[in-house]
C-alpha cells in the first residue's frame, strides 16, 4: 500500500449540526438530537407510530410462531423490527468428521452471508493420532469449493481453490438449518421471493399455513415445516423450545437424514459489544444417525460484519449450478417519487448547451427505515442486558446497540433507483478481510469522524446543491452519516484544465470533470488515506481513484460511481446506481459546521458501533 501523501485540507465553514449523541464510548461531541432520536419504549412505534405487532398470550398461529421465533432470538431490529442478521461471524472448539475419521478442532470459525446464502468455515485439529487435520469449506450460493487459504485465487498466484459440487446441497443445508439460518428458511417459505429483511408482522394472522411454510403443536411446542431454499426435495422440521428457539431442525432430503440438535442459547459476543443476539452454545449435527460434528461455542459477533464469498474464476468454470439459492428481495420502504415526464419538464441547459445540474438536490430514500430505538425484549429485565442496571426501560435503551445495524454500509445497500438491490460492497483482498472486522469492531476509536475529520468521498453521498457555470461545478453536501462527520464542498474545473500535478492530498481528492455528451464524468485522485468508504471499517489506500457519471433528465440526475483500488481491492467496485431529483422551494442553506470535540479517546472501555 502506498505511504499516506501530506495532508493538505482547506476547511471553509459549511456544516450542518453533527447528530452525534452522547455515547458511552468514544465519541464526537455535538448538539443533541437528529436522527436516532425517535420515540422509543413501549409498544408503540414502527411506520407511523403505529401499535407494533404483539401476538395474544398463548397464541399458536404461524404469524405470532415466526414473530416470536425472531424476537426472542434477538433477530428483529431497529424501531422497524426487521430482521438484520445479514452476517454473523462464529468461534468454537469440538469435534467433526473428516473424511470418516474425527479431527479435535482448536480452531473452528464460521463466516457467514446471508444475503449471499455463502458461508466460509475454517477448522484447525488434530486426529487421535496426532496428524494434523484442516480444511477451509466454502459456500457461495450455487457454488461450493474448498480452500487452502482463505480466499484462495481471488489474487493472482495465492492458494488454491479445488471446486466441490458434491457438496453443494450439504452445505447449504448446514447453512439454512442452522440457529440463525432456520429462521430465515421457514420464513422465505412463505413468499417467492423472499425478502431480504423479513418481518414476521406482515403476514396473515390466525392461519397455519402461508406459502410452503406450516406449524403445528406437539404438545407445548411449536413445530414448523419449511423447504430449504436452493435444495429441492429437501424439507426442514424445526421445534422451538419454550424461549421460541431451535432445539432441533431435521432435515429430509430423498434417503438422508441431517440432525441438528443446538441447546445453550446466550449471547455471545464479546463482553465489550453485547448485542442480546441468541446462539447456540452447542451444535449437534447428525448425518443417517452418525454424529459428524459437535462443536462447543467461545465466541459470536452478530451485527453487520464485513463478510464475503467471491467465487474464484475456476470454480466457476468447473460447476454448472442446476440449483440456485434464493433471490433475495429488497426495495426502498420510501414512496418512490413519480418518474420524471420528460416530454413535460425539459432539461434545462447552459449556453453552451450541457445540461445545467444547478438546483436543490433529493438524494435516494434510505433502504433500511427506522432507528435505534427498538421497544424492550422480551429477554430484557433487570440485572441482564446491554445495560445490567437498569435493564431495558425504553426504547432508547436500545439505541446504543441496534444503532449498528441499520447503516447502510455496513448492510451493503448504498443507493436506490427504484428497482430491486442486491447487496453491493468493495471486494478486498483476503489479506484485509480481518482487518475490515478489526476496525469496524473498534469503530469508536478507529474511524475517523469520531475524531472529528471530514467523511470525504464517497461516504459524503450524493449533492444537496449543486451550482453550475461554463467552466466549474460546485457540489455541496448535507450528509451526517446518521451522526457524524462534516458538511463540505468541492469545486470541479469543467473546461479542460488539467489536473495539478502534486503529491498532496485532500478529504475530497482533486477532481477533474469532462463532457460526454450530456454526462459530465469526474475523475478524483489525490486522496488522504485516513476517511473510510462507510462505516463497517471501510477503509481505502491513498491510492484510490474515483469516477462519477452524473446525466440529468428533467428533473431528475442519474449519479453513477465506480471506485479503483488495486491497492486494497480485487476488482473495482461499482456502486449501486442512484436517482436525484428537483427538490422544490427556495434554495437549501447550507448551515455552518457545528461544533466538535473529541472525548474519551484515552478511556474507551465499550466495542459499541455508532
Amino acid at each position: 500500500m502506498s505511504n499516506r501523501r501530506f495532508i493538505m485540507w482547506t476547511h471553509v465553514a459549511i456544516g450542518i449540526v453533527l447528530a452525534v449523541s452522547a455515547l458511552t464510548s468514544a465519541s464526537a461531541q455535538a448538539p443533541a438530537g437528529g436522527q436516532g432520536q425517535a420515540k422509543g419504549g413501549g409498544g408503540r412505534g414502527g411506520r407511523g407510530g403505529a401499535p407494533l405487532y404483539t401476538p395474544a398470550a398463548g397464541a399458536k398461529d404461524l404469524k405470532a410462531v415466526l414473530f416470536n421465533w425472531g424476537w426472542y432470538m434477538g433477530m428483529l431490529r431497529s424501531s422497524e423490527e426487521y430482521d438484520l442478521i445479514m452476517s454473523l461471524e462464529y468461534q468454537g472448539k469440538g469435534t467433526i468428521q473428516v473424511d470418516g475419521q474425527p479431527c479435535n478442532v482448536t480452531k473452528y470459525r464460521t463466516s457467514i452471508s446471508y444475503q449471499t446464502s455463502g458461508e466460509r468455515i475454517q477448522y484447525t485439529g488434530t486426529r487421535p493420532n496426532g496428524q494434523a487435520c484442516s480444511n477451509v469449506e466454502v459456500l457461495s450460493g450455487a457454488y461450493a469449493w474448498n480452500e487452502d487459504i482463505p480466499g484462495a485465487e481471488l489474487v493472482a498466484g495465492k492458494g488454491k481453490a479445488t471446486p466441490m459440487p458434491a457438496t453443494v446441497e450439504e452445505r447449504m443445508i448446514r447453512l439454512w438449518a442452522g440457529p440463525q439460518g432456520a429462521f430465515k428458511a421457514a420464513f422465505a417459505g412463505t413468499s417467492d421471493p423472499p425478502p431480504m429483511t423479513p418481518r414476521p408482522q406482515r403476514l396473515p394472522a390466525d392461519v397455519m399455513t402461508v406459502g410452503k411454510t406450516s406449524v403445528a403443536w406437539v404438545g407445548n411446542k411449536p413445530v414448523l415445516t419449511f423447504p430449504i431454499p436452493g435444495v429441492p426435495n429437501a424439507t426442514a422440521t424445526a421445534t422451538l423450545n419454550d424461549k421460541f428457539m431451535a432445539e432441533s431442525v431435521v432435515v429430509k432430503q430423498g434417503a438422508k437424514t441431517y440432525e441438528f440438535t443446538y441447546s445453550n442459547y446466550k449471547d455471545w459476543n464479546n463482553p465489550l459489544n453485547p448485542a442480546e443476539a441468541f446462539y447456540a452454545g452447542r451444535m449437534i449435527e447428525k448425518q443417517n444417525g452418525a454424529v459428524v460434528r459437535d462443536i462447543t461455542t467461545t465466541l459470536t459477533e452478530t451485527a453487520q460484519m464485513y463478510v464475503v464469498m467471491p467465487v474464484p474464476a475456476s470454480v466457476k468454470a468447473a460447476i454448472q449450478p442446476t440449483n440456485q439459492p434464493p433471490n433475495w428481495t429488497l426495495t426502498s420502504n420510501a414512496p418512490a417519487a413519480p418518474p420524471t415526464q420528460t416530454a413535460a419538464v425539459v432539461t434545462p441547459r447552459l449556453a453552451d448547451g450541457h445540461p445545467d445540474m444547478t438546483g436543490n438536490w433529493g438524494g435516494p430514500p434510505l433502504v433500511i427505515t427506522g432507528s435505534g430505538t427498538r421497544r424492550c425484549g422480551p429477554t430484557q429485565v433487570v440485572g441482564a442486558g446491554i445495560n445490567p442496571e437498569v435493564g431495558c426501560k425504553t426504547g432508547q435503551d436500545n439505541f446504543w446497540v441496534d444503532y449498528e445495524w441499520i447503516s447502510p454500509s455496513r448492510f451493503g445497500l448504498t443507493g436506490n433507483t427504484g428497482e430491486p438491490l442486491k447487496p453491493s460492497r468493495p471486494n478486498y483482498k483476503p489479506e484485509f478481510w480481518d482487518k475490515i472486522q478489526y476496525l469496524d469492531a473498534w469503530t469508536n476509536k478507529e474511524d475517523p469522524i469520531m475524531t472529528c475529520q471530514p467523511m470525504g468521498l464517497p461516504r459524503e453521498g450524493t449533492p444537496s446543491r449543486i451550482i453550475q457555470t461554463a467552466s466549474d461545478i460546485i457540489f455541496l453536501y448535507t450528509t451526517s452519516d446518521y451522526g457524524g462527520g462534516n458538511m463540505e464542498f468541492r469545486d470541479v474545473p469543467t473546461d479542460g484544465r488539467k489536473r495539478p500535478d502534486t503529491v498532496e492530498a485532500y478529504y475530497m481528492g482533486l477532481s477533474i470533470g469532462k463532457w460526454e455528451g450530456d454526462t459530465l464524468v469526474i475523475d478524483s485522485t489525490n486522496f488522504v488515506d485516513t476517511t473510510w468508504f462507510g462505516r463497517g471499517g471501510l477503509f481505502h489506500s491513498a491510492d484510490m481513484h474515483m469516477i462519477e457519471k452524473l446525466t440529468r433528465k428533467g428533473d431528475e440526475i442519474l449519479y453513477q460511481v465506480t471506485i479503483e483500488d488495486p491497492d486494497v481491492l480485487i476488482e473495482p467496485w461499482v456502486m449501486p446506481d442512484r436517482i436525484l431529483r428537483v427538490r422544490a422551494g427556495a434554495p437549501q442553506v447550507i448551515h455552518e459546521r457545528a461544533f466538535c470535540e473529541v472525548y474519551e479517546q484515552g478511556n474507551i472501555s465499550t466495542q459499541l458501533r455508532h
